[in-house]
């Protein structure tokens, strides 16, 4: 059964809009670490529950910018992550590739590009990413407006809705497939009259009853 997603929307706009204040302020005000945390979680989350990889990120504070591949990962998994000897080396990757100057280096990719181009290139150049884990990252640090983060969630909502089948919603999703659908819930929203940003929030709180990243 589906709600009507205007009238949940604007029930929990307010809420919703100062998550994304939260977001925003994180990259105009947190420093490298910040962001860099933010990174890892968006590479936890793939095939985990969301609450449990942002715990064990949290459980990393004062690691994640020294730790080796063994420590993380016995952390990952105390908190429950699976897969969490091929996160903690996507982990070390990305450290070595981002940390420290995270702020610039993200800086530098967004300076000449769309979001959807920057989303494109940090999905190449980010250990354990792809378009969705991107996607995510870049929403999380406020800088997502418009690109959709398509996790099986948000597609079998979506699906639900109408607007593509539900066979669409479960095969594996190639690049040009993610484009598709994201062009697909780009009209959508647009329809629906609620900003990319804020429509996977409001779906999530439709399926969790709880706002969260």
């Amino acid at each position: 059964m589906t709600h009507n997603l205007k009238d949940i929307y604007f029930s929990i706009k307010t809420a919703i809009d100062d998550r994304l204040g939260e977001f925003r302020a994180l990259w105009e005000n947190g420093v490298d670490i910040d962001v860099f945390r933010e990174m890892c979680f968006c590479t936890c989350t793939p095939q985990n529950n969301a609450r449990k990889a942002w715990s064990a990120v949290c459980a990393l504070d004062g690691l994640l910018e020294i730790a080796q591949t063994d420590c993380i990962a016995a952390v990952l998994r105390e908190n429950g992550v699976r897969f969490h000897v091929n996160k903690a080396r996507y982990i070390i990757a990305n450290r070595e590739s981002f940390f420290p100057d995270t702020k610039a280096r993200i800086a530098a990719i967004l300076k000449d590009s769309t979001q959807r181009e920057a989303r494109d290139i940090l999905s190449e150049k980010v250990c354990g990413w792809g378009l969705k884990e991107a996607s995510h990252f870049l929403r999380n640090i406020g800088l997502g407006s418009e690109v959709c983060i398509l996790d099986r969630h948000i597609l079998r909502q979506l699906a639900l809705r109408g607007v593509f089948s539900q066979e669409s919603g479960t095969v594996r999703l190639t690049r040009n497939a993610y484009w598709k659908l994201e062009a697909m819930m780009t009209l959508f929203a647009a329809k629906e009259g609620i900003p990319i940003d804020a429509l996977d929030l409001t779906f999530w709180f439709e399926e969790k009853g709880e706002l969260f990243k």
